[in-house]
């Protein structure tokens, strides 16, 4: 498909140039721009675009990662792939109720696992600054006393105490 208004152009400037020689130097023709229409090529596999030898582990991982991707949108509720007869984890296997490691909400676990434990020793800190020493060696503080001090710290005391609990770091009775 060549492009016609390009050479039409180039004839218009050249009618222009011969017209009016003595007032406008003449400009030397612009090539008129050619485009060839070629048909598309055949669409081909990750194997067929690679060099003999070379990147094929990269192709594999692409490929890995896309059927992983597949599966994954599968089990996925919200997409609109969503397979309700695709294999699920259940409790008790490798991987229930965690996120897949390497993604964002792995990493936010992570930070938000960092955190508690930074909060735990604040709390611990806190213990051992307003309570007393018991008569084994460990320090004691009333919930009332610890509650008011604390309130100027953080609001999450209930949760660091029972986080706490259950790290082992401290004991008290209440519900479990």
């Amino acid at each position: 498909m060549g492009c016609s208004c390009a050479s039409n152009q180039t004839e218009d400037a050249n009618d222009l140039g011969q017209q009016n020689q003595g007032t406008i130097a003449s400009r030397p023709a612009m090539e008129p721009v050619k485009a060839y229409e070629k048909p598309l090529p055949a669409p081909r596999t990750a194997e067929e675009l690679i060099r003999p030898g070379s990147g094929k582990a990269l192709a594999k991982m692409w490929d890995t990662r896309a059927k992983e991707a597949n599966q994954s949108s599968k089990r996925n509720i919200f997409s609109k792939h969503y397979d309700p007869s695709a294999p699920k984890l259940g409790r008790g296997q490798e991987g229930y109720g965690k996120a897949p490691a390497g993604s964002k909400s792995a990493e936010r676990a992570e930070r938000a696992k960092e955190w508690v434990k930074e909060q735990i020793g604040l709390l611990i800190a806190t213990i051992i600054k307003i309570g007393t020493k018991d008569p084994e060696g460990n320090h004691e503080v009333t919930f009332g006393k610890l509650f008011v001090i604390y309130q100027d710290i953080s609001d999450t005391l209930v949760g660091t105490l029972r986080r706490a609990r259950k790290y082992g770091c401290v004991r008290f009775e209440g519900v479990h």
